[in-house]
């Protein structure tokens, strides 16, 4: 039973990753979500029929992405969600709020942790109570503006956490994960890029042209 809930939840990453893109590229050409969801299934079932080698295309994909933190988890069926119904999810002042998170605690937990700094802020989330701190503001922040599925997503990973539920006995491995801080990034990223390009270029306004009395008279003015 372990073993089997263990391969599920490993799975998790992979089949919304590919739920996710195929069911945002059938958008492309079409509006309906049954068809976009529809999609989505034909790719995962897909990815699972062809073989890369010894294992299925899926099971490569399982082995190299793994176990989805439970944010991570909470934001890929976000986005999972977004592509069906063709919903804009960046609108969402929690969904930024989320992304912004994620990608701030990555950005502070991945370049020590790969060996980019001296430091390795990995270690704090084996004891003490630094992290845990910093996850309890960060819950009572969106307790407060009434982010109730970030709060909820956080206690859910603490949860994990406390109860040994997955391998990892570090409570980052609880909030964020790769695959979720990408996104996050990515999201950020593309924020920004909006914001600016609609700073630099601004929307042209033209003036309307007044309609003429006749051939060399003034505009009539009105």
């Amino acid at each position: 039973m372990t073993h089997t809930l263990n391969m599920l939840l490993n799975s998790t990453n992979a089949a919304l990753i590919l739920f996710t893109v195929a069911a945002a590229l059938a958008a492309a050409f079409t509006k309906s979500p049954p068809l976009r969801f529809g999609a989505g299934l034909a790719v995962v079932a897909a990815s699972l029929c062809v073989s890369a080698g010894p294992r299925s295309l899926f099971a490569w994909m399982v082995s190299a992405i793994e176990r989805p933190s439970f944010p991570g988890f909470v934001l890929l069926a976000v986005l999972a969600i977004s592509a069906t119904t063709g919903r804009r999810v960046a609108t969402s002042a929690e969904y930024r709020f989320a992304t912004l998170m994620l990608a701030l605690a990555g950005i502070a937990l991945y370049p020590g942790a790969t060996g980019f700094l001296n430091a390795d802020p990995y270690v704090i989330g084996y004891s003490g109570y630094l992290l845990p701190t910093a996850v309890a503001i960060v819950i009572a922040y969106a307790l407060w503006r009434g982010y109730f599925i970030t709060a909820l997503a956080l206690n859910v990973g603490i949860a994990g956490f406390l109860l040994e539920a997955g391998a990892s006995r570090n409570l980052w491995d609880y909030i964020v994960d790769p695959v979720a801080w990408i996104i996050g990034c990515g999201t950020w990223i593309a924020l920004v890029i909006g914001f600016v390009i609609k700073r630099i270029i601004p929307a042209k306004v033209f003036a309307p042209v007044q309609p003429s009395s006749g051939i060399g008279e003034t505009p009539i003015s009105h």
